[in-house]
């Protein structure tokens, strides 16, 4: 589905970079059954994926800006130093979103080294937990309400860090002290909330973990992996995208493509198209801050 307005400027939230042999990722060796339950052929995206590639994918865009994401890498400083030479080259990401633990005993050392690249504006640790065992990314349930998680957090509010917040909805509630003591932080929650329930009941739930994190100003949503989340049509998606951005407001809101792992299920194009069309009612003001305003002033990247 093309735009009919023609290719849409838009600044990309949210994408992967691997260097599968140099970087490495031990959960492309190890199969996790988590994520081949999540997506069937999540493991077809196990190859170098450059900036050439992202590239390539946006090629149906006017790409003015992109946020690479940490991957699961082995060592994550060196991905990160890895996508610190990729910018340095001229070749992009703006941003840098690298991995961190709040709990980790060596944070302070970590975030040393994001220091001394400037691509890492933002951190991030997978949080995600339910009762399905199929669904747990997380290490365990109970990092955001542990202390010391939220101590250590202390540092990456120092740090001056943006902060990706991956959580189920049903989390949300456990997020309470987190967002409660840390407001001058830029917090980024990712995957719309992302809900498990997909039934009406679900949407229900969903709306009221949506409207408590809205209510916190320094809260912004990224609507990254929506084909994964809902499927890869504008059927399934509009609902979820309408109630999301209308909680929100566009100026809290983020395009993304959550590439290469949404480009299984769809096109960029399709993407793209099936966004603007979800969202035509917005004024010219309110698009421009979804496709690329928000993005730019959560991760620091240049006016375009």
């Amino acid at each position: 589905m093309s735009d009919p307005a023609g290719p849409r400027r838009v600044v990309d939230a949210h994408h992967h970079l691997l260097d599968v042999a140099g970087v490495g990722y031990g959960w492309i060796r190890e199969r996790s059954p988590v994520l081949q339950a999540l997506l069937a052929n999540y493991y077809d995206i196990a190859r170098d994926y450059g900036p050439a590639d992202h590239a390539g994918d946006m090629a149906g865009t006017r790409l003015d800006g992109s946020v690479a994401c940490e991957f699961g890498a082995d060592d994550p400083v060196a991905e990160a130093t890895w996508v610190q030479s990729l910018a340095d080259a001229g070749n992009g990401p703006d941003a840098f979103i690298a991995a961190a633990d709040p709990s980790d005993p060596g944070l302070a050392e970590r975030l040393r080294h994001y220091r001394d690249l400037p691509v890492v504006r933002a951190v991030r640790q997978p949080l995600y937990w339910a009762d399905d065992p199929l669904r747990r990314l997380g290490a365990r349930p109970d990092c955001l309400t542990d202390p010391r998680w939220l101590t250590g957090f202390e540092q990456i509010a120092a740090a001056g860090l943006t902060w990706d917040l991956l959580v189920y909805d049903a989390q949300i509630p456990d997020a309470t002290e987190l967002l409660r003591s840390f407001p001058d932080t830029p917090i980024v929650l990712e995957a719309a909330c992302w809900p498990l329930d997909l039934s009406p009941d679900g949407f229900s739930r969903w709306v009221d973990h949506l409207e408590f994190a809205a209510a916190h100003p320094n809260v912004a949503l990224k609507l990254q992996g929506l084909a994964l989340l809902f499927g890869p049509s504008r059927e399934a998606t509009e609902p979820w995208v309408r109630r999301a951005v209308a909680t929100f407001g566009a100026q809290r809101c983020m395009f993304a493509t959550h590439l290469p792992v949404d480009g299984l299920l769809w096109s960029v194009d399709d993407l793209v198209g099936t966004l603007a069309a979800v969202l035509a009612d917005l004024t010219a003001a309110e698009r421009a801050a979804f496709f690329t305003g928000c993005a730019r002033r959560q991760y620091g990247l240049p006016a375009g």
